[in-house]
């Protein structure tokens, strides 16, 4: 299944699914270098190495860092696992600047 695919069936299963659509947007506005593939039933972005996934929940979607863990100093960053992180994305106004540079420090840490 291609991304794209998964995005079109997405519509039908989740209410998040406009909010995935649009971070799927923004993160390809942001870091159009990444390459978008599904990797564990999620659309996930890479570079060097996985940078980001995109999780849709009921009411809200997840977008995970891989490298999370190494993301000091950001308090909308969740999670308590040895690497992977996420920050929880319940409107369109959440995809903000600080976001936006939470996004910047995951790319730089995968070159």
């Amino acid at each position: 299944m291609s991304a794209d695919a998964y995005f079109e069936k997405l519509d039908h299963e989740k209410a998040s699914a406009p909010l995935a659509r649009a971070t799927r947007d923004w993160i390809r506005a942001r870091a159009p270098h990444l390459t978008e593939m599904l990797k564990w039933g999620y659309p996930c972005y890479q570079g060097v190495g996985l940078v980001c996934a995109i999780v849709p929940h009921k009411a809200h979607v997840n977008l995970q860092f891989s490298r999370g863990a190494e993301l000091a100093g950001h308090v909308r960053v969740e999670g308590t696992g040895k690497a992977l992180r996420h920050v929880k994305i319940y409107e369109a106004d959440d995809l903000d600047d600080g976001l936006a540079a939470i996004l910047a420090q995951a790319v730089a840490l995968d070159s």
